[in-house]
């Protein structure tokens, strides 16, 4: 079994649970694809969690501002700063759990924009 990215998660008292449930969720080999497509401001996921941007919304849908994370019927929409903070220590934990990738991890970082979506 694979190692969680985020352990002992507290729903009551952790605002970024659903974000850190949603990164424990891609914890295996498509880790990296799904953090370049995240880092590119593309929404990932499958049926049970996902994270999505404003820019990739269907017509019907409620507009928002931030990163949206759904985990089962639960989501959280957190402001960009947040989402950055998110996936930074999701990779710096998946880098310490995969040393082997820590170049790969370093050069999709590299490619984060400072002040706007991922």
């Amino acid at each position: 079994m694979r190692e969680a990215l985020f352990e002992n998660i507290n729903q009551t008292n952790d605002s970024l649970w659903l974000a850190k449930e949603f990164f424990n969720s891609i914890n295996n080999m498509f880790f990296l694809r799904a953090i370049g497509y995240l880092i590119e401001g593309v929404g990932y996921g499958d049926e049970y969690s996902y994270c999505d941007f404003p820019g990739g919304l269907d017509d019907d849908e409620e507009p928002f501002e931030g990163v949206r994370f759904r985990y089962h019927d639960d989501e959280v929409v957190l402001s960009d700063e947040k989402f950055k903070e998110c996936l930074n220590l999701a990779c710096k934990r998946y880098g310490d759990i995969n040393p082997d990738k820590l170049s790969e991890i370093k050069d999709l970082l590299g490619k984060q924009k400072p002040d706007s979506h991922p």
